[in-house]
């Protein structure tokens, strides 16, 4: 899901956030620092959180998606809606 950064709050926790040192341009990940699950990650150039919808307590509330990134990386076992738009990346901004 993409959240507008300064749009979302966290009600419990702190999250821990790593950034590769060696890449120009790097992501930051953001982990639950009990777990060690990833959460969410922040992009230098966009002002939205990716956040793993998967994460949710109820990921259904916020309806279905309405396309597929990153397709270059599907598994087999990652099951793609049929006619649900799909971009081997980021998708090309409007």
């Amino acid at each position: 899901m993409l959240l507008p950064a300064d749009g979302l709050t966290y009600t419990r926790g702190t999250l821990k956030h790593f950034t590769r040192p060696n890449l120009e341009g790097a992501v930051t990940r953001g982990f639950c620092a009990d777990c060690g699950t990833h959460i969410e990650t922040r992009r230098p150039d966009m002002p939205y959180i990716i956040l793993k919808a998967g994460t949710l307590d109820t990921p259904a509330d916020f309806g279905q998606p309405s396309m597929a990134i990153y397709t270059c990386d599907t598994q087999p076992f990652h099951l793609i809606p049929e006619g649900l738009p799909t971009h081997q990346g980021l998708p090309p901004r409007r």
